[in-house]
């Protein structure tokens, strides 16, 4: 499942912060941004341009975690934040937090 994948790169960057690599500060920009597409796409109610007589039970409109993602996306934006400016202890703190959110 997607969320699961996402829950995992998030945990993957935290390890590498915590690694103090400074070579990989860029790739986990990206990470990051990769994992915030993840979280948007799941968290963003599908559209239906018509309505339906019966009700479509077995397809969700979101994803069942999506108010957790919307609540760990914040955490994500201020870790990549303090990614971009190299701000390690401020990185590890929202990382943490939106691991701890999902």
């Amino acid at each position: 499942m997607l969320y699961d994948s996402t829950k995992t790169l998030l945990q993957g960057i935290l390890r590498t912060l915590e690694a103090a690599d400074e070579a990989a500060w860029d790739g986990q920009i990206e990470s990051c941004n990769q994992a915030l597409y993840e979280m948007h796409q799941m968290s963003a109610p599908s559209y239906k341009p018509y309505k339906t007589d019966r009700s479509d039970a077995k397809w969700p409109s979101r994803v069942p975690d999506s108010e957790k993602l919307i609540r760990a996306m914040p955490h994500v934006k201020s870790m990549a934040s303090a990614i971009r400016r190299h701000d390690q202890a401020t990185a590890l703190v929202s990382g943490r937090a939106a691991l701890a959110a999902m």
